[in-house]
């Protein structure tokens, strides 16, 4: 009798040690809302890096980039609503630099999405931006290594209906003012990334972000040095904020039926 008990309390224990383990794993990964900056002169690089994200997969396609401009820079920000409701910054050494790349196959797409702002219907054009975690450093200080554990983000030209009287604080390691949050402009999705042969896979597939236009900011700029897989960029002038990027679920998306992709020159794809 005494080894009968003695067998199901092992096996209770490995069964609760086993859920425990198992809930670890379930919860989807936090990532920070992002509040991104203006880069009104950044160097054209030449470049070679081949991405793939959930949409290229279906194609499958693989889009072949072949030039950089950096056009924003993103940190991360708490975000508190009218009502009260923090968001607070998770990491505060994940950011992002946002690199403008050569035109892409444009592929039109619908998305609902779902984030902290309710569910949204999106129109989804063609990939205008790769975001790339990123080392951030206040002159003098030098820009540390950029974060390992942040995705890299493809962001696509996206709309949809405006927010309708949204405003919320945003408190970044720049400042703290409030804005009105107005209507979508770009959704991401995780990438994978190869560079010079070095593959950067996607950590989490499910969190994407959903970026959005704010009303003008009273930011004077500043200088930042950063460091990300591209290279150092000491110095680099950062103007004022224009977009929320806000951690999204992706609940659907369909190709839109009777369009046909076009070329960054207009043409036609074959079929």
């Amino acid at each position: 009798m005494k080894r009968t008990w003695l067998v199901i309390t092992v096996l209770a224990l490995t069964a609760a040690f086993s859920g425990s383990a198992l809930a670890q794993v379930l919860p989807p990964p936090v990532v920070d809302h992002f509040r991104c900056y203006i880069v009104p002169v950044s160097p054209v690089l030449a470049v070679a890096v081949k991405l793939q994200d959930q949409f290229d997969a279906a194609v499958p396609l693989v889009e072949n980039i072949n030039q950089l401009r950096i056009e924003h820079f993103c940190n991360p920000v708490q975000k508190t609503t009218a009502s009260g409701a923090v968001t607070p910054i998770v990491n505060v050494n994940h950011h992002l630099t946002m690199f403008a790349i050569n035109p892409q196959v444009a592929i039109a797409r619908t998305v609902v999405v779902s984030n902290q702002f309710g569910q949204q219907t999106l129109s989804v054009a063609d990939a205008r931006v790769l975001a790339v975690p990123t080392g951030k450093g206040i002159p003098p200080v030098a820009a540390p290594p950029p974060p390992t554990d942040l995705d890299h983000y493809k962001c696509y030209a996206a709309s949809g209906p405006a927010l309708l009287n949204v405003v919320v604080n945003l408190k970044d390691q720049f400042l703290s003012e409030n804005v009105r949050v107005l209507q979508p402009v770009r959704f991401c999705n995780p990438v994978r990334k190869n560079h010079n042969g070095v593959i950067t896979g996607i950590l989490h597939p499910n969190v994407h972000l959903t970026c959005y236009t704010t009303s003008t900011s009273q930011f004077p700029g500043t200088s930042i040095n950063i460091q990300n897989q591209f290279g150092l960029f000491n110095a680099l002038g950062v103007r004022p904020p224009d977009l929320l990027c806000v951690p999204s679920l992706k609940l659907s998306w369909s190709v839109v039926t009777g369009t046909t992709p076009t070329t960054p020159d207009g043409n036609t794809t074959p079929q």
